[in-house]
């Protein structure tokens, strides 16, 4: 910014507020959206906490059909604003993003201070008490986050408990963007093309986000891991293939980053108790908290110790189950085990994972589970001939309809196994089978154990619906 340009905004800032009635005002840099002027501005986090809410300053309304001049916008998840809530009360660096809302060009009044670039502007506007309320165009979640953050840290807690939040939420600012803009249809248009950008992928997430347990755990099992460090994916495959040449790799990708993650939790206690993320993060919090208070160590040091624990498993593992023995061993790519063996799939090792937590609640030894794992029939090759409907037909020898599904190809006049879908109760199915077999070897049979298989999540504790198959 100018210097003149600095000296017209104190200039405007010693005149004081303008005489009208304000509901508020601001100094910010006006431009142009092509056909729609819109004025960028920073306000105080405590400002827009308490005065651009909802119940103040600012109006949402979820979308109407039947209602052709009411912006709307999509319901709100209080879920998804309580973890917003949480982050601004838990980070040193609590940093939103642009909100973006939204007003009729009429009902602002404006003043332009000086000219800073090319149509933009430096200006005064003020919306007087006697103008509709603003909506939010973009933004409504972390507009809610934000209100019940600062009444938390404020109003709804000991004053100690969230000392060093209310610090950082005092010295901190939100950036907004106004759109003098009244059109419902327009603003309905511009919402939906804002909320329809590109979901970041889950496996990206898994790596990128440290706020869950769940990323936390599996991003150290994937740096600890000798054998998963360079095969796990989370990005797309061009990226991926530039960002290993630049390291003087080639990318060879073994599975994603969100299927580690959901198997080292696994391995970590959770079994397949986890039908949603929010249950998985509740359940693997549970357990390390346990952990912690037990041991007396910090959740951090927990989950360290048990990423490393994990990680050690899981590396005997792959020098031992076939496909993985030879990947380790740099004589098979993950493109050659993805063809030749039903492991390769998430779900497949999902299986091994669970098979793998079944050892751990039930105190056996894992060298002695995985070296029996080992021996199980886990090439797509592995085909036995059976008669169904007086037909002599071809299915896997362990995993047909859970991991796998034979078909006859004719163009080749062969049996083939493809992926049979990686549906929860297809893999659930196949942990079922492992363990069973398992369970018929010396000093194994506790893997069967119904106390294991409750706490696994593959048998429902007490009476309710049985699972579905």
């Amino acid at each position: 910014m100018s210097e003149s340009t600095v000296d017209a905004a104190a200039a405007a800032l010693r005149l004081g507020a303008i005489s009208i009635p304000a509901k508020f005002e601001a100094i910010g840099f006006m431009s142009y959206a092509g056909e729609m002027k819109k004025i960028t501005f920073t306000m105080p986090f405590r400002e827009v906490a308490e005065r651009l809410t909802f119940e103040r300053l600012l109006t949402r309304h979820d979308f109407d059909a039947e209602s052709l001049t009411t912006p709307g916008q999509r319901d709100i998840s209080e879920k998804h604003a309580e973890k917003i809530a949480t982050f601004l009360s838990d980070t040193v660096r609590p940093y939103l993003g642009t909100l973006t809302i939204a007003i009729p060009e009429d009902q602002v009044k404006v003043d332009v201070l000086q000219a800073v670039a090319v149509n933009v502007w430096l200006v005064k506007f003020v919306v007087p008490m006697t103008s509709e309320n603003p909506i939010v165009e973009d933004g409504q979640h972390r507009v809610k986050g934000l209100t019940d953050a600062w009444r938390r840290v404020m109003n709804d807690s000991p004053a100690e408990e969230f000392a060093e939040a209310r610090k950082m939420l005092e010295k901190s600012s939100i950036e907004m963007t106004l759109l003098l803009e009244g059109n419902a249809a327009v603003l309905s248009t511009i919402f939906v093309k804002m909320a329809s950008t590109r979901p970041i992928s889950p496996s990206l997430i898994a790596i990128m986000d440290s706020s869950a347990v769940q990323n936390r755990l599996g991003q150290q099992v994937t740096r600890n891991s000798a054998y998963l460090s360079d095969r796990t994916a989370y990005l797309g495959a061009k990226a991926a293939q530039e960002l290993a040449a630049s390291k003087g790799k080639k990318y060879d990708p073994l599975y994603p980053a969100a299927a580690v993650r959901s198997a080292a939790a696994a391995i970590a206690g959770v079994g397949v108790r986890d039908r949603t993320p929010d249950q998985r993060e509740d359940i693997l919090n549970q357990i390390f908290t346990e952990r912690a208070n037990g041991e007396r160590r910090s959740l951090d040091e927990v989950i360290k110790a048990t990423a490393e624990e994990i990680a050690t498993i899981l590396d005997y593992a792959f020098t031992r189950i076939p496909g993985w023995r030879e990947v380790a061993d740099n004589r098979m790519t993950a493109s050659q085990f993805k063809a030749e063996y039903v492991h390769s799939s998430a779900a497949g090792l999902h299986v091994i994972a669970n098979v793998l937590a079944a050892a751990q609640l039930a105190g056996v030894g894992h060298h002695h589970v995985v070296e029996e794992i080992a021996k199980l029939p886990w090439r797509r090759d592995d085909l036995r001939e059976v008669s169904q409907d007086g037909e002599d037909v071809k299915v896997h020898q362990l995993f047909e309809d859970t991991l796998v599904r034979t078909v006859f190809d004719t163009k080749t006049g062969q049996w083939k196994a493809g992926q049979a879908g990686a549906t929860r109760g297809a893999y659930e199915e196949a942990t079922r089978k492992v363990i069973s077999m398992l369970a018929r070897i010396d000093g194994l049979s506790a893997l069967n154990d119904r106390s294991v298989l409750t706490r696994l999540g593959l048998v429902t504790a007490g009476r309710g619906r049985p699972r579905k198959k």
